[in-house]
């Protein structure tokens, strides 16, 4: 303890910063020389908790004006705020006001019980102020949007998890507002946002992640109608998990290097296509792989594609051929924990010619999950066969019915012929040698 006590201030508050408020002011009982740390952090995170009782919450608003008049930090960089069921908008306006007289630059507001009828609602003094540089706003409400809100500095990060709007327009204007944004989350699953179709249409984005799983029945109250639209030229990173309906895209994302897309509906092209002239990294996980036209990959490096679904492989054909630098390709389970297998009996179908990449570029070729069934067997041969500078070949089965059946299977995989003779093949992690 005398050792931790003599570090300097900055080094004390950099340690201790990375815990919850409520530890780091149980540290004054510690020792005089800690006393005052406490009021100094640059970041408060006060937990509600999920166990405390209705009658707990009295003391939880004393801990919190507390802490926040006492802050002696010459910036609050962060606030962070976990409350529960009891807490009130009037008690975040009067916190989040302490805050914006503080210049915070971080702000994270989110309820640990989940209220689909939040009574949370975003203070309005918060649209007047102009320096956050990071929003993150989890189970909350957003109403009444001024029509003049802006926050010129909300360029790091903008979280909307949940977050429910009062209408459409403050969902828009909450975008709009935002001319130099680089990231943004956007999260509609738990049936929190009632908005079907939804755009973002930001010229400065470099980072993007909508996640939508929402309920069936919700999106049928329009009659089926959801479309998505994304216009973001200077966009880097795509992360697009959608398991909701149909997709429409405005404008194009000619930057994108770094592309996850999780689908379920069969307007994919539109959005791969809008990604094929510059994502390096691609991972793909389509319900429906029903093409009408080609495009080429001329840029891809990286392919992660999950098999297991219906003509997948038709899909994996097409990558092959139409990505001639492809240096990695990585085929998983539909599942996680590998039930669902990666083929269908007598499906797999050889491309006509050897697709470019195999004979020029893929060194690394990576089968997760794999079933030990004829026809997985036979795609993997076909790679160990054709790709002619393979270093990397890693097959993980998952469960295995007997060390017979074990044993059948390294050595069908070792007798088969590989056109790299520096091909290294593990089976779960062990070499196998040829």
């Amino acid at each position: 303890m005398d050792r931790i006590s003599n570090l300097t201030d900055d080094l004390l508050l950099k340690i201790v910063s990375s815990l919850p408020t409520k530890h780091v002011v149980a540290t004054m009982l510690l020792s005089n020389r800690w006393k005052s740390i406490w009021t100094m952090l640059p970041k408060l995170d006060f937990d509600y908790g999920s166990d405390l009782e209705p009658s707990q919450y009295g003391k939880f608003i004393k801990y919190v004006d507390r802490s926040l008049v006492l802050n002696r930090a010459p910036v609050l960089e962060t606030l962070k705020f976990k409350v529960g069921p009891y807490c009130s908008s009037e008690d975040l306006v009067t916190w989040i006001r302490i805050g914006m007289v503080r210049h915070f630059r971080e702000l994270e507001i989110s309820e640990r019980t989940v209220n689909y009828d939040s009574k949370i609602v975003l203070p309005k003094s918060l649209y007047t102020y102009a320096k956050p540089e990071v929003l993150k706003l989890i189970y909350v409400s957003v109403l009444d949007v001024p029509d003049d809100y802006c926050f010129p500095s909300l360029k790091t990060l903008l979280h909307l998890v949940c977050v429910t709007y009062g209408t459409d327009a403050s969902y828009r204007k909450i975008l709009s507002s935002c001319p130099v944004l680089e990231e943004f989350v956007l999260d509609k699953t738990e049936n929190c946002f009632f908005m079907t179709s939804f755009s973002v249409d930001m010229p400065a984005l470099q980072r993007l992640s909508i996640r939508d799983r929402c309920d069936t029945s919700v999106h049928d109250r329009d009659g089926g109608v959801h479309t998505v639209v994304i216009n973001a030229p200077s966009l880097k990173y795509l992360n697009f998990v959608d398991f909701c309906g149909d997709l429409c895209l405005s404008g194009n994302m000619p930057e994108v290097v770094v592309a996850n897309v999780d689908v379920i509906y069969e307007s994919a092209p539109k959005l791969l296509e809008c990604l094929s002239s510059s994502v390096k990294r691609l991972s793909l996980y389509l319900s429906k792989t029903t093409f009408t036209h080609r495009f080429g990959f001329d840029h891809l490096l990286h392919l992660v594609l999950c098999g297991g679904t219906p003509q997948w492989w038709d899909l994996m054909v097409w990558l092959l051929e139409t990505s001639p630098k492809l240096q990695v390709l990585k085929i998983c389970s539909a599942s996680n924990d590998g039930t669902c297998g990666i083929l269908s009996i007598d499906e797999w179908g050889e491309p006509r010619s050897v697709p470019e990449c195999l004979m020029f570029h893929l060194h690394t070729f990576k089968c997760e999950y794999f079933e030990i069934r004829d026809d997985e067997t036979k795609l993997v041969e076909y790679i160990l066969e054709n790709a002619r500078l393979l270093k990397t070949a890693c097959i993980t089965v998952e469960n295995w019915n007997s060390e017979i059946e074990r044993s059948d299977k390294i050595d069908e995989l070792v007798s088969i012929r590989r056109a790299s003779s520096s091909c290294q093949l593990t089976l779960n992690g062990e070499k196998l040698v040829q």
